[in-house]
């Protein structure tokens, strides 16, 4: 499975939704057991495939098939956590994703957010100092 933890974490978001309406809709379905088990349908087909961040950094995705989407939940699901006495749920899940998407943000994409604004600041100063 070769997806970013940011897409990970958005498969899971929309999973844990629609565990959510499932069980809230049917009083014989308990949101445990779909924590433990989720169910991968059409409505959460839908809800990947026309997601802004797939659409505008995945778009390759857009055309996923069912099939293969429950493939990747169950992939996720396997890879389980770090901790190992922890129950692999969709929300134990998507803690673990949502701090490494944390930790990826704060050691890898600010920075070079950091290094690209000094490098326009320091741009936009050679600029003035040359209409002088």
């Amino acid at each position: 499975m070769d997806l970013a933890s940011n897409v990970i974490l958005l498969i899971l978001q929309i999973v844990f939704y629609r565990q959510q309406e499932l069980a809230h809709g049917d009083n014989s379905v308990k949101l445990d057991e779909l924590m433990l088990e989720p169910v991968v349908d059409e409505s959460v087909l839908t809800r990947f495939r026309n997601h802004k961040l797939i659409r505008l950094y995945n778009p390759d995705q857009c055309g996923v098939q069912l099939r293969t989407l429950k493939g990747i939940v169950r992939d996720i699901f396997e890879l389980g956590l770090p901790e190992e006495s922890a129950d692999v749920t969709v929300i134990s899940l998507a803690n673990h994703y949502y701090a490494q998407r944390i930790k990826e943000l704060e050691e890898k994409e600010l920075p070079q957010l950091q290094m690209q604004m000094r490098r326009a600041v320091a741009l936009n100063m050679n600029e003035v100092d040359l209409d002088k």
